[in-house]
């Protein structure tokens, strides 16, 4: 199984759109196209479909005309209910009077099945969140049975966790077929990709493994922005940032939006930040990013490393201040904990304890005993605006 766009140049209107770009792919092969908008991503793909026909070069499938799904980036709304929005999916293979049997509502269950939707198929599709549609969508096209799947931005518009259940489901269900999906966000392609191809002004720049492709370098000449590119085990990408130099260091342990309202407090007074340690796309780290402090950050949903724990331990020492966030405690940041317990053995730990610890533990007694020395030590508050006063004073020592 194998698929080829040779050559192809793509005109719409008075432009070109995709020029001389040629592309081969094999069964198994997870390709993610990547480029900022307007560079051809979406128009290859609906090229590959047939939507589109090149000006000049073709595609072969094994060179013939195979079946392909095609899931766009906007599809309307419809009042139909879920299974029979998945059962549009059989429409190429209805005969002339175009009823669905029972053989293609087996098909259209399995396919529902296979995204975990069974049990919403006689639900209106208009009544379903973004995510459940996108699944819903995916079970259309996967009723389809094509061996090749395409897909514009199929996690557009959904919260990072439906972004990553639904590229697992493309992911697990894209085996012994050809995936080629068109994403704006570099790290979730690097996630689910075994293959990227970066695309500029309608030509490929960079093709190839996300390991051999995804370098500062590439991503600064395709999309024109300046990153850091991490290799902590897995490759991630965020936005290089400047650290303030204004104001006295205070460290922030956080994560999960913990920290939101104390990190925008501490840089409107002036004070300068570090955080961590934060996994890549935590809410907070955006914020910390956004605010330009530094962080200690660790691959996005990993767990904390020993070495992103060390690093931390260190920004700790560095500060004058620290605080510990309202945070839940899980094992992926356990360390976290037992960093702020090194903190407040400093003598310079502020921790706000909002939320009864139980509520927020999922660890059990090994994080609570460490919590309760950590209490033994520290200044305890139970607000931020309560943990800004507490830094004045513990500042004025």
């Amino acid at each position: 199984m194998r698929l080829k766009v040779d050559k192809i140049t793509v005109k719409l209107g008075s432009s070109e759109i995709l020029k001389d770009l040629t592309i081969e792919a094999k069964k198994g092969d997870f390709i993610a196209l990547l480029g900022p908008n307007g560079s051809g991503k979406s128009t290859l793909l609906r090229t590959i479909f047939g939507i589109i026909k090149p000006l000049k070069g073709v595609v072969f499938f094994d060179g013939k005309e195979e079946e392909k799904g095609y899931l766009p980036q906007e599809t309307a709304d419809t009042n139909l209910r879920v299974i029979e929005v998945v059962l549009l999916g059989r429409t190429p293979y209805l005969g002339r009077i175009k009823s669905p049997k029972e053989k293609d509502f087996e098909i259209a269950m399995d396919a529902l099945r296979s995204v975990g939707m069974e049990n919403f198929a006689d639900r209106k599709f208009s009544e379903l969140s973004g995510g459940e549609k996108q699944k819903v969508l995916l079970a259309r096209l996967f009723a389809q049975e094509p061996k090749i799947l395409l897909l514009d931005e199929p996690t557009a518009h959904l919260d990072i966790s439906a972004q990553l259940e639904i590229m697992r489901i493309i992911k697990e269900l894209a085996g012994d077929r050809i995936v080629i999906v068109a994403l704006h966000d570099i790290n979730l392609a690097i996630s689910f990709a075994n293959c990227i191809l970066m695309i500029k002004d309608g030509r490929i720049a960079y093709a190839g493994s996300p390991r051999n492709v995804i370098t500062e370098e590439s991503i600064k000449e395709v999309f024109g922005v300046e990153v850091s590119v991490k290799r902590h085990g897995q490759i991630y990408v965020i936005p290089k940032i400047k650290s303030s130099i204004n104001g006295r260091r205070v460290h922030v342990i956080c994560g999960g939006g913990s920290g939101k309202e104390l990190l925008h407090l501490l840089s409107t007074e002036g004070y300068s930040v570090s955080a961590g340690v934060l996994n890549a796309l935590d809410s907070d780290w955006e914020i910390v990013s956004e605010i330009g402090g530094m962080i200690v950050d660790a691959p996005p949903f990993s767990e904390i490393s020993e070495d992103a724990h060390q690093r931390n331990l260190e920004a700790i020492k560095n500060s004058e201040a620290v605080i510990l966030a309202d945070l839940s405690i899980g094992r992926g940041n356990l360390k976290n904990l037992i960093s702020a317990k090194y903190a407040s053995e400093l003598g310079k730990l502020i921790v706000v304890d909002k939320t009864p610890f139980e509520e927020r533990n999922f660890v059990g007694q090994e994080a609570e005993k460490i919590y309760s020395e950590i209490l033994k030590n520290a200044t305890v508050v139970k607000s931020e605006g309560d943990a800004l006063n507490a830094l004045r004073k513990l500042l004025s020592r």
